[in-house]
């Protein structure tokens, strides 16, 4: 329906009553609302209002009261033995308390137990005390009231007071070491309290009262109502509530009810609240009644002037709709037309819509007109992009070209680099050969110094002039030593070889995979020398560990000589003892002199031989054999020193001692 109609027409059959609606509503929520919250507020203020006034009418009593407490403390303290020594004192104070209390028409003082009752009243002539027959009579007419703790009574006519002057009894115990002693009592005039509470009105349309303990009305806007029950006198305006009313009041309770008074015949709200009076046990109960007609009248009015202005407003919103329509179609319309040539794909991107105004419209119009101008960007931007992509893609072609030249160079390298890698396995091959036979090398120095050693240690038992040829084979031993550690540096030359041949042959690998299926052949070449340098390496360790065993056998040829100049040494001593023995035997040891010569000239060449050992493993096979050579003729000459002594020590045991 609506979408045949125009679009002022739609605006004015949808908005005005839109608005009509909400309107009628907000002043439905206004009303409730403002209902709720006068209701709320009247209820706080009364509630206010009450509790101020109660405290008031406590006030007012507890002024009365004090005064009575301050009596009856002076006057427990002028008590002896329970009993008032002079009754002077309390009429004094009886005569104090009522000057001091405007409110109050009597006081009067009980004895607990024997003594005289005091009675005082307030008349026309003053203070005074009361007549003998009044002072008996109060007795009999306040009987066993008061106690324990404080009381306030009820009004009610005592003797000596006209009837129409009833008084509230307000009555204090006196004790002396906690033991009642009498009672001090006030008579308040009820009629000052009815007066006061009678001109209480709340809000200037409620009305007050003030209930004692017992539901006894003290004071009401109703005077003939005072000094009965509220039962008898307030059930045709509280209706069903007044026993509710009754309860809250025997009990203390505050109590808030809002219903219909059938009296009154409307809605009434009644807030009660207790009062509490001095230190009684017993408070009372102070009430305030108001009409709700009185409190939401200004509501009722605030509804029926927005009614009213409610009707002037949507009049003239109809008219508003109406203009603004005719106003929003113009620029829609020339919105739409451009949309339509975009749509139809015939647009002139050039042409722009005219902007008036700030409103969403022209704000529709100046969006339109920057995206037709982004569209013109856009659009001469493709075209652009086109010719460069067209350029791009011929310089692409030729790149490719130049990369085919360049990867069958790289490929070309990497044979190249392939042969590279076969000779330096071939280097490698040979390095290891070298390798096996510097063990081999090792292992005949080895036998040639254990030989040397075993040498050594029979020249070691020899004669003592053989100490300085075996010195010179510790020195040729030591050159030995070295030789075998120069050795060992070829060696760890020899592993960083086959360590850095594995790392090449790992990136001849990495490159050979980068070139895919063309390196796959020079990736097998790769592992090929990668395994080689492996067995290398191994072949290295091995030759190391037997350097190892050349260096131990060195040192215990070491150890073997220094044992042989010990023993030489020996022989020293021996040689000595024999001379002292045969100072006579001088040819003999001249022989033996000639014998240390040809040693001495044998370890000179046992050094040269030991310096040729640290130049090269195979000077080092000569120098192991030249020692053993020289061991040999050590031997000889040994033996040949052996078989002296034998016949020295034949010619020694020729001779006795």
């Amino acid at each position: 329906m609506l979408a045949n109609l125009s679009l002022k027409n739609k605006l004015l059959f949808t908005i005005l009553p839109l608005t009509l609606l909400i309107y009628l509503a907000t002043i439905l929520l206004v009303y409730q609302s403002s209902r709720t919250s006068t209701e709320a507020l009247a209820e706080v203020a009364v509630d206010a209002i009450v509790h101020q006034q109660a405290a008031e009418i406590a006030a007012w009593f507890d002024s009365a009261l004090q005064g009575v407490r301050t009596s009856a403390d002076l006057l427990s303290r002028e008590i002896v033995d329970g009993k008032l020594v002079d009754s002077r004192i309390a009429d004094q104070l009886l005569e104090s308390l009522l000057q001091n209390s405007p409110q109050a028409s009597a006081a009067w003082w009980l004895p607990a137990q024997t003594g005289d009752t005091l009675y005082w009243l307030r008349g026309e002539q003053g203070v005074q005390p009361a007549p003998g027959a009044s002072r008996e009579a109060v007795r009999e007419a306040l009987g066993t009231m008061g106690g324990e703790r404080e009381s306030v009574a009820p009004p009610r006519a005592l003797p000596g007071l006209s009837a129409s002057r009833p008084v509230i009894l307000a009555q204090v115990p006196v004790r002396v070491n906690g033991q009642l002693i009498g009672i001090l009592g006030l008579g308040l005039d009820a009629d000052q309290l009815q007066r006061r509470v009678a001109r209480l009105r709340p809000l200037d349309v409620g009305l007050a009262a003030l209930t004692a303990f017992d539901t006894t009305l003290v004071a009401h806007p109703d005077p003939t109502r005072v000094g009965r029950r509220s039962a008898d006198t307030e059930a045709d305006f509280l209706g069903d509530h007044l026993q509710s009313m009754i309860d809250a009041v025997r009990n203390g309770k505050s109590l808030s009810l809002r219903f219909v008074s059938p009296a009154m015949r409307e809605e009434v709200f009644m807030l009660a609240v207790p009062v509490v009076i001095g230190n009684t046990a017993t408070p009372w109960s102070f009430g305030v009644a108001l009409p709700s007609a009185a409190v939401l009248g200004g509501v009722k009015t605030l509804a029926i002037e927005m009614l009213i202005l409610g009707s002037v407003a949507v009049l003239l919103v109809g008219g508003l709709i109406l203009l603004l329509g005719q106003a929003m179609a113009r620029p829609l319309n020339a919105v739409v037309q451009a949309i339509a040539q975009l749509a139809s794909g015939e647009a002139d991107l050039r042409s722009r819509l005219p902007v008036k105004g700030r409103d969403e419209l022209a704000t529709l119009a100046r969006e339109l007109n920057g995206f037709l101008g982004t569209m013109a960007d856009l659009v001469g931007e493709i075209k652009g992009n086109s010719e460069s992509l067209q350029q791009t893609s011929t310089s692409l072609q030729q790149e490719s070209q130049s990369t085919g030249v360049v990867v069958d160079t790289q490929r070309d390298e990497i044979g190249q680099l392939a042969t590279a890698m076969q000779q330096m396995a071939v280097t490698v091959e040979e390095v290891a050969a070298n390798a096996v036979q510097a063990a081999q090398a090792t292992q005949e120095g080895d036998m040639a110094v254990a030989q040397g050693q075993a040498t050594v240690a029979r020249l070691s038992s020899a004669i003592v002039e053989d100490a300085q040829m075996l010195g010179q084979i510790s020195r040729l031993t030591g050159q030995l030593d070295q030789a075998s550690q120069a050795i060992g540096v070829v060696v760890a030359v020899i592993r960083d070889i086959a360590e850095q041949t594995n790392l090449l042959a790992l990136n001849a690998a990495i490159e050979s995979a980068r070139a895919g299926e063309q390196g796959r052949g020079f990736a097998v070449v790769a592992d090929e020398v990668r395994a080689l340098a492996r067995r290398t390496h191994s072949s290295t360790e091995e030759v190391g560990k037997s350097i190892g065993m050349i260096q131990d056998s060195t040192r215990s040829v070491v150890a073997m000589v220094q044992k042989s100049r010990d023993t030489s040494q020996a022989n020293v001593v021996n040689a000595r003892e024999a001379g002292m023995a045969l100072q006579r035997i001088t040819e003999m040891i001249g022989q033996v002199r000639d014998m240390s010569r040809q040693i001495a000239t044998a370890t000179e060449q046992q050094a040269t031989t030991s310096e040729q050992l640290s130049k090269s493993l195979v000077s080092i096979a000569s120098s192991a054999q030249s020692a053993s050579q020289s061991a040999g003729q050590v031997h000889q000459r040994s033996h040949h020193l052996q078989t002296l002594a034998g016949r020295l020590d034949g010619l020694v045991s020729r001779f006795r001692l």
